[in-house]
């Protein structure tokens, strides 16, 4: 079992998506943890610090501890810049292929609709992980503005570009949930509309006899291992949407939080770090959950 779970780490870690989510846990995992050791030894500060030495020293070794889990997140952070150089080409090739398809001479409303969604969603992927590649230069060094005013605009841009990304990315992953709960009903009441023809048609006994002396009309073990296959494709795809949903949705949140929406003023700065960073913590388990299911199907 071991070497099972060891290999699905692997299998999960070969990917850039799979080593870009587990950076992403580590770090908003190191934040929280520094955050929640401050918390704590400004607490204890008050009470402690003239009174007891021994829990003073040991205030001090936490706010030590906190300062290197910060220098880990603020590494980690670079990493994550760094595994993401080109990842917009991957969506600008799916925007152009979803723009040829848009083109297609058909009248079906729902069809150009739906293309057009994943067209801007992709659009808005691929802006702002280039954007995302001018952030990071900069936090690494590779260039720097004169102007910190514009530091900010280049950041304030990406965090624009990525707000739309997100809301035109949930409306596209609900409408796939629909489309496989449809799915999910018709293939429901299929099988009903057939046990209730078999029910209407025959009796018990005239059932028994029927399938001794033709056993052909009866699903093969190929045909039911067809559908077996097809319904946990269908419960596969309906988590990951809601999973998807659920992510997005706190990183619209999260994301609607760091703009500055008033006079340089972010909704940010009046909620509690530790909500901010455990939301960004749930978003990161969300994501290494997908791909986690995702890896355990390979």
């Amino acid at each position: 079992m071991l070497a099972g779970f060891l290999s699905n780490v692997v299998k999960l870690l070969e990917t850039r998506d799979g080593i870009d989510k587990t950076l992403k846990t580590i770090k908003y995992g190191a934040v929280l943890s520094a955050l929640m050791l401050t918390t704590r030894r400004n607490d204890e500060r008050a009470f402690y610090y003239f009174n007891d030495q021994s829990r003073r020293r040991a205030a001090e070794e936490r706010e030590r501890s906190a300062n290197r889990l910060r220098k880990l997140a603020k590494s980690l952070s670079i990493s994550r810049g760094s595994l993401r150089v080109g990842k917009f080409l991957k969506f600008s090739m799916q925007c152009r292929e979803h723009l040829v398809l848009s083109r297609t001479n058909t009248t079906d409303a729902e069809y150009r609709r739906r293309h057009a969604l994943e067209f801007l969603a992709y659009f808005m992927e691929a802006a702002y992980y280039f954007l995302e590649q001018g952030v990071w230069l900069q936090n690494v060094g590779a260039f720097r503005s004169n102007d910190p005013v514009k530091r900010k605009k280049l950041k304030q841009l990406a965090l624009r570009v990525e707000f739309f990304m997100y809301a035109t990315s949930i409306p596209l992953r609900v409408a796939e949930w629909r489309d496989i709960r449809r799915m999910e009903k018709a293939t429901r009441v299929e099988e009903k509309n057939e046990a209730d023809a078999c029910e209407k048609n025959a009796s018990t006994s005239k059932r028994f006899l029927s399938f001794i002396s033709s056993p052909q009309k009866t699903k093969t073990r190929e045909e039911i291992k067809r559908d077996l296959i097809r319904k946990d494709e269908m419960e596969f795809a309906k988590a990951n949407a809601v999973k998807s949903i659920a992510k997005d949705s706190l990183d619209l949140v999260l994301v609607t939080s760091d703009l500055e929406w008033i006079h340089e003023r972010r909704v940010r700065d009046a909620i509690a770090n530790e909500w901010v960073y455990s939301a960004s913590l749930s978003s990161a388990l969300i994501s290494i959950s997908k791909l986690w299911a995702k890896t355990l199907r390979v």
